[in-house]
């Protein structure tokens, strides 16, 4: 530890980390005020009806004294949102902090990716980094007790170790990589995927002396081996069949016989779809799960393993070989989801109907565990329905400035776009609806995605394998999850970066002529 401290300092002490941190400065200055202004406005992080999952954990340690997670979550952030209950802090006023500590390192690595991945760095690196700073989606879910804001960060860690060891393959920038990838997949679920980055990425730095340097992708293997066998849960294959269920064909090998039973889910997505472009809701999943336990019920010898994750890994078997057999249309199924919400915001607000309405939902919809932990959570002792109430009316507010910004924020970002489309309105069919266009920053960032992969230069096998992966990442968080703009959210600041590097890539290609003369 001394060793590494010492190297710190060294580090800190180089003009071009000194020059780095300066111009880092300003975008660090402007989060820390938005950040310290929210935490004033409202001390209390909010409270997400994903929250109570989360705190399976500290719930289970101080009442059962043993180690829990809940299904649907992986480990990493259920552990870091532990640690306050042991300290005798109000958790709900650390996690916020905590998070916005986050939201400033995400701050600095956005910084030391311009860095890297720019020619003309010190041109980008001070707006994207103020773009990392001011986005008031970071905000919202750096205040809010979800998995958002910590996987946001791995998965920039992860891009960071990728380029650093594309630049060096030394053993200390490979375990790095794999400590990154690590906690990435303990952030959330879909967060194991991103094992396949460091597999292509191996596989494209080594593949000339491969006798010796194979080693490595058998580690990397190993690691992402164990670590999905850590981080399984319980909802993958049902989400994912959900999304697709309106293309289960007639007849499916793996399930003979189960048409009568998806049948009439089928049916009502399909029609709800031929009104205008509607995608499957919580009460369609529970539908669909089940029918599949019905029909697991009556087909006892298909039924393996306890009876949640066989109807899991049931639907599994039934979202891949409907995929399989309508392979050619999942692109045009996930652009419909993309688009069905692309304008929309990622992120909640910070108004009197999220501060009361959904909030006072989220703890009421737990309310045994909130109860149990208040003391922990709250720093004060809540018995009641009508104390909790009372905490709620006391302890928050609607923050003004924040929903002006987001606002701003969202017109801004969605002013160009492509043209909006007119769907059908069958209540009032005289007044039509439209259904808004994608806005045109997605495709420039698509664009800065591909042609980076073709600069030349120390990082170009980087730019392949995490581009492609992104590419693959996106693909399959938008076909599982629901159609929700949150689910995008983990995309947010690479946008900005991948439209930096497309307006340099331009810069570049229309320069070349001059350089060369």
């Amino acid at each position: 530890m001394s060793q590494f401290l010492s190297q710190i300092k060294a580090t800190l002490r180089l003009p071009d980390t000194r020059e780095f941190l300066a111009w880092c400065a300003p975008a660090l200055l402007a989060g820390l005020v938005l950040r310290v202004a929210l935490c004033m406005h409202m001390p209390y992080a909010y409270y997400h009806d994903d929250a109570p999952d989360f705190l399976t954990t500290p719930d289970r340690l101080l009442h059962d004294h043993r180690f829990e997670l809940h299904e649907k979550k992986t480990f990493l952030v259920p552990i870091l949102f532990t640690l306050p209950f042991f300290f005798k802090v109000p958790a709900l006023i650390t996690i916020p902090i905590l998070q916005h500590a986050l939201g400033l390192g995400l701050v600095l690595l956005i910084g030391l990716l311009c860095r890297f991945w720019f020619r003309f760095w010190r041109v980008f690196i001070l707006p994207l980094t103020l773009l990392a700073a001011i986005n008031p989606f970071f905000l919202w879910y750096e205040h809010t007790l979800m998995a958002e804001t910590i996987f946001l960060f791995c998965t920039a860690l992860v891009a960071l170790a990728g380029t650093l060891y594309t630049q060096d393959q030394s053993r200390g920038r490979f375990l790095f990589l794999l400590i990154a990838l690590f906690l990435e997949a303990g952030a959330r679920p879909e967060g194991k995927l991103l094992f396949g980055f460091g597999m292509f990425l191996v596989v494209l730095l080594h593949w000339r002396a491969w006798r010796l340097d194979w080693p490595r992708f058998a580690i990397i293997v190993a690691v992402a081996v164990v670590t999905h066998l850590m981080t399984k849960t319980s909802q993958a294959g049902l989400l994912l069949y959900t999304s697709v269920v309106r293309l289960t064909p007639a007849e499916l090998k793996c399930a003979p016989g189960f048409d009568p039973y998806i049948a009439p889910i089928r049916a009502d997505l399909q029609q709800r779809w031929e009104e205008k472009p509607q995608f499957p809701k919580v009460r369609d999943r529970r539908a669909v799960s089940e029918a599949v336990k019905q029909y697991l019920a009556d087909h006892p010898a298909l039924k393996s393993g306890s009876k949640h994750q066989s109807v899991d890994a049931f639907c599994l078997k039934l979202a891949k070989e409907t995929c399989l057999q309508r392979f050619g249309y999942l692109p045009v199924h996930i652009y419909q989801k993309f688009r069905a919400v692309a304008t929309d915001s990622p992120s909640g607000r910070l108004d009197n109907a999220w501060l009361f309405d959904k909030q006072r939902e989220a703890y009421r919809g737990a309310l045994k565990r909130t109860l149990a932990l208040a003391p922990e959570l709250t720093g004060q002792q809540i018995d009641t329905v009508e104390e909790l109430d009372h905490f709620v009316d006391t302890h928050y507010g609607e923050v003004p400035w924040f929903n002006r910004w987001l606002d701003a924020w969202l017109a801004a970002v969605n002013r160009l776009r492509f043209p909006d489309q007119p769907v059908p309105n069958p209540q009032f069919p005289v007044v039509p609806l439209f259904h808004p266009g994608v806005p045109f920053y997605f495709l420039a960032a698509a664009l800065g995605l591909v042609a980076v992969a073709f600069r030349r230069g120390t990082l170009q096998a980087f730019h392949v394998a995490w581009g492609l992966t992104l590419l693959a990442f996106f693909y399959t968080i938008i076909l599982t999850a629901n159609v929700r703009p949150r689910f995008r959210f983990v995309f947010e600041p690479f946008w900005f970066v991948y439209i930096g590097l497309l307006a340099e890539s331009l810069w570049l290609a229309a320069s070349s002529p001059f350089r060369r003369s």
